[in-house]
């Protein structure tokens, strides 16, 4: 799992680590194994007012990381450190680089994933919106559908995730890590028709990773103007789709 905080992302109660919390614990609803965990901490401020909020928070953020290990957490570290920000509070390690922390968590460098490789699949995250009538995926790490294998595997998991829905759904796309083989959207349409034969009303993805024309699907900026067009269809609530937290957003 990789978690980022957003610019500004400030911890100054124990409200503000239980929130932490909650993102966290919705990211893990599309995990059913042991995981590790990567952090960038470098947008992130722990902010101490006075020593009883300083050992509330502390004991806050360690009952927090205690808490994920009971649900298969295996390892966790950050990168980003920065003086003056008080990211020594947090209970693991927070590293100069992101390179220095995937080497603590053994990780593989950084890269695009190969298609069809054993990654893929534990790759791809796939959250329920039940309320808004919406299935979300996006993708841990930089992935590329570029092979017939891996538009198998990505249909695989998307209809392992049907057996949770009875009624109508759409889906939305985080393209951020995506790059999809325009030569395959041929293929994507048949796999498209046959969603709409377990009742799929719209796909709309957001936040391309290069040239939009790449993928068969419309895609759209900002993630809230794609939640806006399944809004429209009477799909999704615009108001949960803006996103407009300052804690963190896992990627799972």
């Amino acid at each position: 799992m990789v978690q980022r905080f957003g610019p500004g992302s400030v911890i100054a109660s124990e409200d503000d680590v239980l929130a932490w919390k909650q993102l966290w614990m919705a990211a893990l609803k599309s995990w059913h194994s042991p995981y590790k965990c990567l952090v960038d901490c470098s947008e992130l401020t722990i902010t101490l007012a006075d020593a009883a909020t300083d050992a509330a928070i502390t004991k806050a953020l360690a009952r927090t990381t205690k808490f994920f290990e009971g649900f298969f957490l295996r390892s966790i570290a950050g990168y980003g450190l920065k003086p003056g920000r008080g990211l020594e509070k947090l209970p693991f390690k927070v590293f100069d680089t992101e390179e220095e922390a995937r080497s603590e968590l053994g990780l593989r460098e950084r890269g695009t994933i190969a298609a069809g490789s054993g990654d893929l699949r534990a790759a791809i995250s796939i959250q329920n919106h039940f309320r808004q009538h919406a299935v979300e995926v996006s993708f841990n790490e930089p992935v590329s559908i570029d092979t017939e294998a891996a538009l198998a595997v990505f249909k695989s998991k998307l209809t392992n995730n049907l057996t949770q829905w009875h009624s109508k759904w759409s889906l939305l796309i985080d393209c951020s890590n995506l790059t999809f083989a325009p030569s395959l959207h041929p293929s994507w349409a048949n796999i498209e028709k046959f969603f709409r034969g377990f009742f799929m009303k719209e796909v709309v993805g957001y936040s391309p990773r290069g040239d939009k024309s790449q993928y068969p699907w419309e895609t759209f900026r900002a993630r809230h103007a794609a939640a806006g067009r399944l809004e429209g269809e009477g799909n999704f609530a615009g108001d949960e789709a803006d996103c407009k937290s300052r804690k963190t957003t896992p990627s799972g």
